[in-house]
């Protein structure tokens, strides 16, 4: 029994006394007559001056009861009771394999939507692509049409009469070789001779023009190169080039027949070769016709719907790039939906595994193997015991108004006596509990570390408190 309760109980004997004494005197009889005066039946103010005394229980600085925030099996018991253990240590774990079974699943989601997303890239990239090739197309063919709305370049022009000159020299030729067949004279060979001089000259200037058409090109902006005389240009060139080739043949064999005179199978060739070079003369003086007379309507319009093809190219491909940005958004949506999918799927195995939220002793474990657990039981009792409080059982309200906060104490635990404790008033409960028959508050004291004691939770303790 504490002091505290001693004096309670010696107070209240004394009351009783002194009011037995009061109202019957000493025999409790009073004379005849006499009427008794009124005796007051208030206790006697208790003396509040000293120490507070009280009982308490000894616990750890920081508990917790550990429970799983939902139902399953328990699979594993990773921790023993009495195991030290670290903040974030698994110390039970439930059935979950339906959940390691989602998660794999939705890992295997995840590589779908990256491979999709990769997919949906190339596409992106093959589209862009497409619309830099419509624009080149479209670069060349307004090029083209610029061209052909131009007409004959001086060039071309300049082109053609020399091909008529030719064709005008291969007549000529050819008509020296016939009168060869009938009578030569050193005046024809050196004639012939001429026209060979002059046929090999048509045929260099020829080839120098037709060298300067197929070199005669430019770099777009684009980094492609167009060659601006291809086509009408180049195809008459080489034809007057492969005429000028024939006319100093013709020429070279006119000669050869005079130095060796006239057969009449040579009169004979000679005859055709005047038709020839008649022919090739009058094929000349048409194509010069053709470029002075400029682009036909049909030409021009040919070369406007090939720009206007080109330009439905360019907006065909950019609706496809349009398209491929959309699946490019479409797949990044499912890698993201894919990813939450995954998270979802951890937190729900990580669920499945109850962890220390900080370090100290496993206190109880309170399941076996096998055993089914409800969300919010309690299953294990973790408790930081490297520092200790203690609680109050029995302050009243007549002590607790002596107490204050950061107040020195003094501990005896009961179960190791001698040893006495310091401590100080580290909280006092702003609600009181009734047990006992009266109001009681709970005081909470801060114990200095002990390492050396055997103190364990819930050992009885006589508390001591310094009052002012």
């Amino acid at each position: 029994m504490t002091a505290r309760r001693i004096i309670i109980i010696v107070v209240i004997i004394a009351i009783i006394a002194l009011a037995a004494f009061l109202i019957f005197g000493g025999s409790g009889v009073l004379p005849t007559g006499q009427t008794a005066e009124p005796v007051s039946t208030i206790p006697p103010v208790q003396d509040l001056s000293g120490d507070v005394n009280s009982e308490g229980r000894l616990v750890p600085a920081r508990d917790a009861d550990l429970s799983f925030a939902v139902d399953g099996t328990v699979e594993e018991i990773l921790v023993s009771e009495g195991g030290l253990v670290n903040e974030g240590d698994p110390l039970l774990r439930l059935d979950a394999s339906s959940q390691e079974s989602a998660l794999e699943q939705a890992q295997a989601g995840l590589a779908a939507a990256e491979a999709q997303l990769e997919s949906a890239n190339a596409q992106l990239a093959a589209a862009m692509a497409a619309v830099t090739t419509a624009e080149l197309g479209s670069l060349a063919a307004e090029a083209n049409l610029a061209l052909v709305k131009a007409g004959a370049l001086p060039e071309e022009v300049a082109a053609a009469e020399k091909e008529i000159e030719a064709a005008r020299a291969g007549v000529n030729q050819a008509s020296a070789g016939r009168d060869a067949s009938l009578e030569i004279a050193d005046s024809e060979i050196r004639a012939a001779e001429a026209n060979v001089a002059a046929a090999r000259a048509e045929v260099e200037a020829l080839q120098d023009t037709y060298d300067t058409i197929i070199e005669t090109c430019f770099d777009l902006p684009t980094g492609d190169t167009i060659c601006p005389l291809y086509g009408t240009v180049e195809e008459n060139t080489r034809a007057q080039l492969e005429t000028a080739r024939l006319n100093l043949n013709s020429a070279q064999a006119a000669l050869d027949a005079l130095n060796s005179g006239a057969t009449a199978g040579q009169r004979q060739a000679a005859a055709g070769a005047v038709t020839v070079a008649l022919a090739n003369q009058d094929l000349s003086e048409a194509q010069l016709d053709l470029l002075l007379a400029g682009p036909s309507s049909e030409e021009v319009r040919q070369a406007e719907v090939q720009v206007e093809q080109a330009q439905a190219g360019i907006e065909q491909a950019q609706a496809g790039v349009e398209q491929a940005r959309a699946a490019v958004a479409q797949s990044e949506a499912g890698v993201a939906s894919a990813q939450g999918n995954i998270e979802a799927a951890q937190a729900a195995l990580d669920r499945m595994t109850l962890k220390a939220v900080f370090p100290g002793t496993v206190g109880s474990i309170d399941v076996e193997l096998g055993q089914l657990v409800s969300p919010g039981v309690p299953v294990v009792v973790l408790a930081d015991l490297s520092d200790w409080l203690v609680e109050t059982t029995d302050l009243t309200e007549l002590d607790v108004a002596r107490v204050e906060i950061g107040a020195p104490v003094e501990v005896d635990i009961e179960a190791i006596p001698g040893e006495i404790l310091e401590g100080t008033v580290l909280d006092i409960a702003r609600v009181f509990e009734r047990g006992r028959g009266d109001i009681l508050y709970q005081v909470i004291v801060d114990l200095e570390e002990r390492p050396d004691l055997p103190l364990r939770w819930g050992m009885t303790a006589v508390v001591d408190i310094k009052a002012e």
